[in-house]
């Protein structure tokens, strides 16, 4: 097992720094500390190259641009009206996206550049990112000390785990996941991609993509994923708009089973994604020029419509202002830890 360094460009005036971790397999996974980025996944192929499961950017300066592979937080997805009511008090964030707050604000953990350690045991390697993300900083109350760790085993299993040390005097948010897009195939598209999500309902959204409160089934609609199924056919049913679901997962008597499956049938690479989440958002890359991303894996290649999909463990979006939706209060004094875990497997 091996971790190395290297310097991966400058943002705002600070050194990011791109960490590599590889195991005895082969499999290797990098990550930067602007963002806590998440931008490698590669897998060796028969031939002796590797192939990068994410789509990924060349310089810091385009991850700033584009919200790809970064975590997100405090806490991901929308809250509507940037509001909520904790404690009998009311908050008020400043808003990104409209009138509503999207994936932790303006000053969310995706724009920090963070600090970083690495560890190893017998069976895995790890990269620790840690900051102390304060009140002044992104507007939440309250300063937190957020840990994410990035730890890959030679079971080909890539373990995210996002813990928050709670602030003395008050109750705060936390909320975090991975904004990662995966690509398992060899070309530009999801036309060989399939999928399967563990549940038959997805959350009922208004035209601003905030949750109603009321789920819908899936059965019938494009939006069905019970079954491994072809996203390429999905996205073909959408007319163009592309997916942007947030889905119930993890319902009774599925906890110990994995919240989604992503494969692609024409290699034969498959990803198992096991959450401790309720919620799992499916968005699919839709509105990105040409010129503006590149895979790592084949030099030259670019990615265009659809070419990524985004599979973002979670609480549900918006559970502050939400009943049932889950708690996403990390209290005075606490502690919080979410894992999210990716499994590689090369299926027959």
């Amino acid at each position: 097992m091996d971790i190395t360094r290297k310097h991966f460009g400058m943002y705002n005036n600070h050194m990011v720094t791109k960490i590599t971790l590889e195991n005895d397999n082969g499999v290797e996974i990098s990550c930067i500390t602007l963002g806590a980025t998440w931008t490698d996944f590669k897998v060796p192929r028969l031939d002796g190259t590797k192939a990068n499961l994410l789509l990924n950017f060349d310089t810091p300066a385009q991850y700033e641009q584009m919200l790809v592979g970064q975590t997100v937080g405090r806490v991901g997805g929308r809250i509507a009206h940037a509001r909520f009511h904790l404690n009998n008090q009311d908050y008020h964030l400043e808003a990104n996206d409209g009138v509503n707050l999207l994936h932790g604000g303006a000053h969310g953990f995706q724009h920090l550049n963070w600090n970083y350690t690495t560890s190893r045991t017998a069976n895995s390697i790890s990269a620790i990112f840690q900051r102390q993300i304060t009140q002044e900083l992104d507007g939440f109350p309250g300063d937190i000390l957020v840990t994410i760790i990035y730890t890959l085993n030679n079971n080909d299993q890539v373990t995210i785990a996002y813990s928050a040390q709670g602030d003395s005097e008050v109750d705060t948010l936390f909320n975090p996941t991975s904004r990662a897009f995966f690509n398992l195939s060899d070309h530009d598209n999801l036309a060989s991609s399939e999928l399967m999500i563990n549940t038959p309902e997805r959350l009922r959204l208004n035209e601003e993509l905030i949750p109603t409160g009321d789920t819908i089934q899936v059965a019938g609609t494009p939006y069905d994923f019970q079954e491994l199924s072809n996203i390429g056919q999905a996205l073909l049913a959408t007319d163009g708009t592309g997916i942007d679901m947030a889905y119930v997962v993890n319902g009774p008597g599925k906890a110990t089973q994995p919240i989604a499956v992503l494969r692609d049938a024409d290699t034969g690479r498959q990803v198992t994604i096991d959450s401790d989440r309720n919620g799992l958002m499916v968005y699919t890359m839709n509105h990105i020029a040409s010129d503006q991303i590149r895979y790592s894996r084949d030099e030259g290649k670019r990615a265009h419509v659809f070419e990524g999909i985004a599979l973002e463990a979670q609480t549900l979006p918006d559970a502050i202002n939400q009943t049932n939706f889950g708690d996403i209060v990390l209290p005075r004094g606490g502690k919080k830890t979410y894992r999210t875990t990716y499994t590689y497997r090369l299926k027959d």
